[in-house]
């Protein structure tokens, strides 16, 4: 790669695996886009838009460096997959999807790249793999403690029963009974009954 690319990597990654991204990225082809937050989504990979076009993933630039590496190798394991499987109907997160994402995070798994606590959470995630990191709230909790002013997040799970809260889409919620991995939660906005994840970052009324 090219000096100022490598230079783009470190500012994105662990600098530790940046020569391991960089060579991912070498051996396939595909183009790569750091885009402005998202809050549906952490990336995304897009086949390309006609017979001889180029596949393109994308990233929130504001991610962390661990749930940077952790989603890109996410993204690029669609990309082999859709390399493989082409226009072929197979789930998005299948097992096809599963086998792959699995095989290009496991030469990362060591202490040199993760810290001991996302690599214990690595780990067990590879046990039970989700659609996505944000999927398994107990990887996404160790995640989200390396975010920039972690400390000063608020999230759904860490209010009382009952605390009143604003979504960053504007909503107001009263906050319910946990569901499993969501909480039950009544939009003041509009009378109806939402459920909420545990992890969504909130600003407490």
């Amino acid at each position: 790669m090219k000096p100022e690319e490598l230079e783009l990597l470190k500012r994105y990654f662990p600098e530790a695996s940046v020569g391991m991204v960089g060579a991912m990225y070498e051996q396939r082809r595909f183009i790569l886009h750091f885009k402005r937050p998202r809050t549906s989504k952490l990336g995304d990979f897009r086949p390309p838009r006609t017979k001889n076009g180029i596949c393109t993933i994308t990233l929130n630039l504001d991610l962390n460096p661990y749930q940077m590496l952790v989603t890109y190798i996410h993204e690029v394991a669609h990309y082999d997959v859709y390399q493989h499987y082409g226009s072929r109907v197979v789930q998005p997160h299948g097992t096809e999807w599963q086998k792959q994402f699995s095989a290009l995070l496991l030469p990362f798994l060591t202490e040199t790249i993760f810290p001991k606590d996302i690599l214990t959470a690595l780990q067990k995630h590879l046990h039970h793999i989700k659609a996505s990191s944000t999927a398994d709230p107990n990887l996404q909790r160790v995640l989200k403690q390396y975010d920039k002013h972690a400390e000063t997040i608020t999230t759904v799970e860490s209010l009382p029963n009952g605390a009143r809260f604003v979504l960053k889409n504007g909503l107001i919620f009263q906050k319910g009974e946990k569901q499993r991995t969501r909480y039950k939660c009544l939009c003041e906005n509009n009378g109806r009954w939402y459920f909420v994840a545990a992890l969504t970052e909130v600003k407490e009324l």
